[in-house]
């Protein structure tokens, strides 16, 4: 869940370098707000980014032998994103003057992290929910087996059956 955080704050922070860049004032948000907005959110990404990396790595040695392509891809992206903004934060510490919407350090917040957290929401959401594409789905409906096969005659044996009920007081 924690990544949900870092996927949101990416675009925050991209804007808020292009309204501190450009010194604007929106909706009553001047330019020192969209400083400190830009700095928290690269700050939150890394701070998030950090746990999320470890936690996936663990939990993945823990749970299979070997590293499937589209894991090792997601891990590159994620080492990628924290050395982008290690970057990112110490170019804004490091930088004396305003901030420059052609500079790298703009290139970098407003386009790098954007594709790298766009890319890092592809790969999971792959790893997660399996094959992603426009393309038709494994899924077949019950009713264009052959024969066609209704569900509800497969269960059917089993309805006169008491429902299978667990106390979880009783449980030790």
């Amino acid at each position: 869940m924690l990544v949900h955080a870092v996927i949101g704050l990416a675009p925050l922070a991209a804007a808020a370098f292009v309204l501190e860049a450009l010194s604007a004032t929106v909706a009553g948000i001047d330019p020192a707000a969209w400083s400190l907005l830009l700095r928290g959110s690269l700050l939150g990404m890394l701070v998030i980014a950090l746990p999320s990396l470890w936690t996936g790595i663990a939990e993945r040695n823990h749970m299979y032998v070997n590293w499937p392509p589209s894991h090792r891809i997601k891990l590159a992206l994620s080492l990628v994103l924290v050395l982008l903004l290690a970057l990112e934060l110490g170019g804004i510490a490091a930088s004396d003057g305003p901030l420059r919407l052609g500079s790298w350090l703009g290139l970098a917040i407003v386009a790098g992290n954007g594709v790298v957290v766009f890319l890092l929401s592809a790969f999971g959401l792959r790893i997660t929910l399996g094959r992603q594409s426009f393309g038709r789905t494994s899924y077949v409906p019950d009713m264009d087996f052959d024969p066609p096969m209704d569900i509800l005659e497969c269960v059917a044996d089993f309805a006169g059956e008491p429902p299978k009920l667990i106390d979880v007081r009783e449980e030790r």
